[in-house]
């Protein structure tokens, strides 16, 4: 048996929600031989996980590494708990941020929430995996968040576009002359990247 197909097998063993999902498809850890047979698989909606993890406190028995054992336990809006299994860049995040020019030169103002939500660490862990400085700012505080932004000469920025937005206005009311006075030249959400000159 291949990796791959022992990784199957291992998980339709030891999680029972795993071993549920795929039966409910009709799929058995002998059909996933390859890469492309991962298809047969239904994925897995995220609208679904509040029930079954309310039947099945706190991951739906979808997962074979108990609670104990996790670096992180983040509850999203639903409630639906998010696993974190180790520390390094667990959600793979660090390539996208290289892709879009982070590097280990920047310092970097991360604008995600730190608490409950796996936003502020899944992209902490992914700028520490480039080597980038972060700054944990969270969300909030737009005074302390354009001053720390001016103080320490930050160069990338990490959060929702609103945010940024309300950033912006606050270094306008300032009279800082908007971003041009501040070395920031890199800005990343999940759904839009841009260098800023």
């Amino acid at each position: 048996m291949d990796r791959l197909g022992e990784l199957i097998q291992y998980g339709y063993d030891h999680a029972m929600g795993f071993k549920n999902h795929m039966n409910e498809a009709g799929v058995r850890p002998a059909d996933i031989s390859t890469v492309e047979d991962l298809a047969k698989i239904p994925v897995l909606k995220k609208d679904r996980l509040p029930e079954l993890q309310s039947d099945d406190k706190p991951f739906a028995n979808l997962t074979t590494v108990d609670s104990k054992e996790m670096a992180r336990i983040f509850m999203s809006p639903g409630p639906i708990y998010d696993p974190q299994t180790h520390e390094n860049d667990f959600w793979r995040f660090a390539e996208a941020l290289r892709t879009a020019g982070f590097t280990a030169r920047d310092i970097v103002q991360n604008t995600f929430s730190y608490h409950l939500s796996p936003a502020g660490f899944m992209f902490d862990s992914a700028l520490r995996e480039i080597g980038a400085t972060v700054i944990p700012a969270g969300t909030g505080n737009r005074e302390l968040q354009i001053q720390v932004m001016k103080d320490l000469g930050v160069t990338g920025y990490v959060g929702t576009p609103s945010f940024f937005s309300i950033l912006l206005d606050a270094i306008e009311e300032k009279g800082w002359s908007g971003i041009g006075t501040f070395p920031l030249k890199k800005y990343f959400s999940p759904r839009k990247c841009c260098l800023l000159r």
